[in-house]
């Protein structure tokens, strides 16, 4: 028994031995698929990946070869990694990337990410708008959002003494999806002792934050008047969302007084569970949409005015970018003469396409010698496999999963393994 032991020792020592002489490379660290930066502050374009021996590194930019250091000396390649540090960014930068990590048995390889500016412009100019509505009368605040890269954040304010103080929303006073304000019903306060509402919108990215043009309120009359319940604003009627996405519908009645607004499913089940009805029972927000949510589904609102009920009705469907169905294909290690398989399990809504590559190299322009001789087949769109491999088949195998929301890559190692070991 001693020696049987012994013997599974040495063989366990002697297989991992050989199995760790060499190992294509994979890619363990990239960046997210749109990478942003502001002019003249650093960025950071992550690439590092394992293998034996340490691969070396390239880029392309455009679909063109790019050699970071020699660019100029606002740009530099970490030593020992494939990570690109830009100190001083400018709009030239902008432009598709990928890194490759190449160490002789395979090129493994990062997605391919945009690098765009950031930026925020300045609302467009206008003069102050005056609002002279009727007391108890609905009231909406328009505005168009500057330009920016990504899309802002924004929000309403008041102007106080030169600072902007953001409206704290209720059932009465809320914001659309499109950035307007909705009054359901004007108050004598609403005029704010003269000050200006502005619409702000925020970029994070550039840390910048724009203020609209002025807006002032100057209600009419001195008694409110008494409306029913109208629909104001609400979502789209036939919308979509992404599987896995937080996702919203909203619903604004006008009314004095202000309109209570309720929630229901009227087609697809039951009300998911986990869902929130949040700003005054407004907004149906889905933390992570399911495709169980699909459905039909309806707002209501009355008010105490009358008894009428007001309503909006939506078609919720729900699609999804690629994703795996498992893990995405793994690495595969095999001994000489046998078989290595590869599978890219994914699903999307609306279908998505499936390209296979070898070494960065989509699979159809592949020309060496070793995937074109017949050894290298594809038995199903998600599947591929190598057969008879021997000592040089090392490789590193892809594939991309595209649909219109976007795409997803696999990225896996074919590692030969020498003949099992003479003790």
């Amino acid at each position: 028994m001693a020696f049987r032991t012994i013997w599974a020792f040495l063989w366990a020592i002697c297989i991992n031995e050989i199995a760790a002489i060499t190992r294509p490379p994979g890619v363990f660290i990239q960046p997210n698929y749109e990478v942003y930066y502001k002019v003249g502050e650093r960025v950071e374009m992550p690439c590092v990946a394992d293998g034996e021996p340490q691969p070396k590194y390239t880029w392309i930019r455009n679909d063109e070869e790019f050699n970071p250091s020699g660019n100029d000396d606002r740009m530099v390649q970490l030593p020992n990694v494939g990570t690109i540090v830009i100190n001083r960014p400018e709009d030239k930068d902008e432009a598709l990337y990928q890194c490759f990590a190449d160490n002789g048995y395979g090129k493994s390889s990062t997605i391919r990410f945009s690098l765009r500016m950031a930026k925020l412009d300045e609302f467009a100019t206008a003069e102050p708008i005056i609002h002279s509505p009727n007391l108890g009368d609905p009231l909406t605040l328009d505005c168009v959002l500057p330009d920016s890269v990504p899309r802002p954040e924004f929000y309403w304010a008041i102007n106080i003494k030169g600072n902007n103080l953001a409206i704290n929303y209720d059932a009465r006073i809320t914001l659309d999806h499109e950035a307007r304000l909705r009054i359901t019903n004007v108050k004598a306060e609403d005029r704010q002792e003269g000050r200006a509402y502005a619409c702000i919108a925020l970029n994070q990215d550039v840390r910048k934050v724009v203020s609209g043009v002025p807006n002032f309120i100057q209600p009419r009359g001195t008694v409110e008047t008494l409306h029913n319940v109208t629909y104001m604003w609400a979502s789209p009627s036939d919308h979509y969302g992404l599987r896995g996405d937080e996702f919203k519908l909203k619903c604004i009645f006008s009314g004095n007084p202000t309109p209570d607004v309720h929630w229901t499913r009227t087609k697809g089940g039951a009300m998911p569970e986990g869902i929130k009805i949040t700003s005054f029972g407004q907004e149906l927000v889905f933390p992570r949409l399911l495709d169980s949510d699909a459905g039909e589904y309806e707002c209501w609102a009355t008010n105490t005015q009358s008894a009428q009920r007001a309503q909006s009705s939506f078609s919720i469907r729900v699609e999804s970018r690629p994703y795996w169905t498992d893990n995405g294909p793994d690495d595969v290690e095999v001994g000489i003469g046998g078989s290595a398989t590869f599978v890219c399990k994914a699903q999307s809504n609306p279908e998505s396409r499936i390209r296979w590559f070898v070494n960065g190299v989509r699979f159809a322009k592949v020309t060496d010698p070793r995937v074109a001789n017949g050894r290298f087949k594809v038995l199903a769109p998600d599947t591929v496999q190598m057969v008879n491999v021997t000592r040089d088949d090392a490789m590193v195998i892809q594939c991309n999963v595209t649909s219109k929301h976007g795409y997803i890559w696999g990225d896996s190692y074919l590692n030969v393994l020498s003949e099992s070991p003479a003790i």
